[in-house]
């Protein structure tokens, strides 16, 4: 990746799969390929290191990572996504000793939709983790100018209803979130993703001494100049 002058950094790329890589019912199962898309993508990868998620959730199918009234995965499915991507990006520090936080009664974006008929007295439960290690974010719009509406907020936990469990990492999507740890290793982590990125967050605070949260759909800045002042080693 290249900004103004001359910089380069590690660039890493991690599609993650869908609950329907791995649930769908017999009779469905080649209906969406994802192992075939995912490897399609990594094959075309040009001076860009590939992170297979697949794998790293195949792994683990017997157990809770994905929720059943949303679209979206449970943090356990993330941790071992990010998990993934810390051996490849050679992160030589242990994990942390997680706190574990629960919301019962979570109903997601599936009960929102018309089609979907499941019994409201049936909902999920949403537990995520909280890392040991001491950090500090900061709120930016998507031009990274200060969130006026995050300005003393500090957490990359907000508080969320039941219903808006999955919001928890970051209250959503339209912003950038700085995070600066007590890592003091001059591993600097710039993120572009989607929703299913935020609950990934959390698990990267123990390896990088900065990290800066970007949803690809809400940037609205030029992504190699941004790199670059900001003094990113790891693109992911």
């Amino acid at each position: 990746v290249q900004g103004k002058g001359s910089s380069s950094v590690n660039v890493f790329n991690m599609v993650v799969p869908t609950a329907g890589a791995y649930y769908l019912p017999e009779g469905y199962e080649n209906t969406t390929q994802h192992r075939d898309s995912i490897n399609s993508i990594a094959n075309k990868l040009v001076n860009v290191i590939n992170v297979d998620g697949y794998a790293a959730l195949e792994a683990h199918t017997n157990e809770y990572i994905y929720t059943r009234t949303d679209h979206h995965w449970e943090p356990l499915g993330a941790y071992y996504a990010a998990k993934a991507f810390c051996e490849m990006a050679q992160d030589r520090k242990g994990a942390s000793t997680y706190k574990t936080e629960t919301i019962e009664g979570f109903v997601g974006t599936m009960y929102a939709l018309p089609s979907i008929t499941s019994d409201q007295n049936d909902p999920d439960t949403f537990t995520y983790y909280i890392p040991s290690t001491d950090y500090t974010a900061t709120y930016y719009t998507t031009d990274f100018k200060a969130d006026e509406q995050f300005t003393q907020f500090h957490s990359i936990f907000v508080d969320q209803p039941a219903s808006g469990a999955y919001s928890t990492f970051m209250g959503g999507d339209q912003k950038i979130v700085k995070i600066e740890t007590a890592n003091k290793n001059g591993r600097k982590l710039c993120i572009f993703k989607d929703s299913y990125g935020n609950a990934e967050v959390p698990f990267f605070i123990d390896s990088f001494e900065e990290i800066y949260v970007c949803d690809i759909r809400y940037f609205d800045l030029y992504a190699p100049d941004f790199i670059k002042d900001n003094g990113i080693t790891d693109v992911l």
